[in-house]
C-alpha cells in the first residue's frame, strides 16, 4: 500500500509541530532532521543533492530547504525571545 503525498507531509507536520511546541532552548535541527527522515524516508540535502551540512545563525530567520526526492520542502522560521529561549516554527510544505 503506497502512503499519499498528503498523509506524508500531514504526519511529518505532527510531529514537527510536537518538537517544536513551546519556547526551546536551542533549535533542535538535529531532532527535527531525524523526523523528516522518518516520516518521508528521505533527507534534506543541498542544491547538488548531497546532505544539507550548513548552519543556521542569528536571532531570527527563516530557511527552505530540499527534501531528497519529493517536489516539497522543508521550511523553519525562528526567533529569539528576550529570554533566550527560541520560538521555532518547522513544517514540510
Amino acid at each position: 500500500m503506497t502512503t499519499s503525498i498528503q498523509t506524508i507531509k500531514a504526519r511529518t507536520n505532527r510531529e514537527l509541530a510536537k518538537l517544536t511546541a513551546g519556547y526551546l532552548p536551542e533549535i533542535p535541527l538535529s531532532d527535527i532532521f531525524s523526523v523528516i527522515r522518518e516520516r518521508t524516508g528521505a533527507g534534506v540535502v543541498q542544491e547538488d543533492g548531497t546532505p544539507w551540512s550548513g548552519f543556521i545563525c542569528g536571532e531570527s530567520g527563516s530557511c527552505s530547504l530540499t527534501i531528497q526526492g519529493f517536489r516539497f520542502s522543508f521550511r523553519m522560521t525562528w526567533f529569539q525571545m528576550p529570554s533566550g529561549k527560541y520560538e521555532v516554527t518547522a513544517y514540510v510544505s
